[in-house]
C-alpha cells in the first residue's frame, strides 16, 4: 500500500479510487473490486503465465494508468506475490521500449517487480535491454505493436520469473523468454478472448 493509502486507512480518510475516482479507503473502491475477474493459468510456447485479472474494466484502467500516467504500482505486489511459482528466486521485469519509457516517464514492469520485491524480498534483476523503438503498425481491428528484440545484459539466475503488466498475444513474453530461457511469467492482466 502506498504511504497515502496507509495514512488514509489509519485515519479512516478516503482517497480516490485509481479507476473510477470515487472515494475509497484503498486503491480500488469496493464497486471496482467486485468487477475484477480472475484468469486461469496460460501456457504460451512452453512459458507458464500466471495473471491476476482479465484485462477489462477496472483492471485494464489500472494497467493503463501505470503505463501512460505513471501511476504508482501500490498494492499490486501483494496481489501478484501468491502467483509466483514456489521455486522463484528473482524477478526479471520485461523492459519497456526506450522511446516509450522516455515519453511516458515510467517502465511499468519494473515498478510492478519492485512492488512484488517489497512483499517477497526477491531481488529484481534488470537482465534485459529493450530496443530504442519498435515500429507501430495498424492491424485490421486495432493498432498492434511490433515485437521488441531484447538483449541479455546480465546473467539470469535459475528460478527467475518474468514480470510484465499485461499479456495479450504473448509475443513479448515469448521474445523475452527466448533470450533469457525463463519458463515462468507473472502479469497483472491478461487479454482473454470471448
Amino acid at each position: 500500500m502506498t504511504s497515502q493509502g496507509v495514512a488514509a486507512a489509519a485515519y479512516g480518510a478516503a482517497m480516490p479510487c485509481v479507476t473510477c475516482g470515487g472515494e475509497s479507503p484503498a486503491l480500488l473502491c469496493n464497486d471496482c473490486r467486485r468487477l475484477l475477474r480472475p484468469v486461469p493459468v496460460r501456457w504460451i510456447a512452453g512459458l507458464v503465465v500466471h495473471s491476476a485479472f482479465v484485462h477489462e474494466g477496472p483492471a485494464r484502467q489500472a494497467v493503463l494508468r501505470g503505463k501512460y500516467r505513471a501511476a504508482p504500482a501500490g498494492e499490486i505486489g501483494r496481489v501478484l506475490a501468491p502467483l509466483l511459482p514456489a521455486h522463484a528466486t528473482a524477478l526479471v521485469p520485461i523492459p519497456r521500449v526506450m522511446a516509450r519509457r522516455w515519453r511516458y516517464g515510467v517502465d511499468p514492469a519494473f515498478e510492478i517487480a519492485r512492488s512484488i520485491a517489497g512483499v517477497t524480498g526477491l531481488p529484481v534483476v534488470a537482465a534485459l535491454r529493450a530496443p530504442l523503438w519498435v515500429h507501430r503498425r495498424a492491424g485490421s481491428r486495432a493498432a498492434r505493436h511490433g515485437v521488441p528484440r531484447f538483449t541479455l545484459i546480465q546473467p539470469v539466475p535459475p528460478g527467475a520469473v518474468l514480470i510484465d503488466d499485461v499479456v495479450t498475444t504473448g509475443a513479448t513474453l515469448r521474445a523475452a523468454a527466448g533470450v533469457t530461457g525463463i519458463r515462468s511469467a507473472v502479469t497483472v492482466t491478461a487479454a482473454v478472448r470471448g
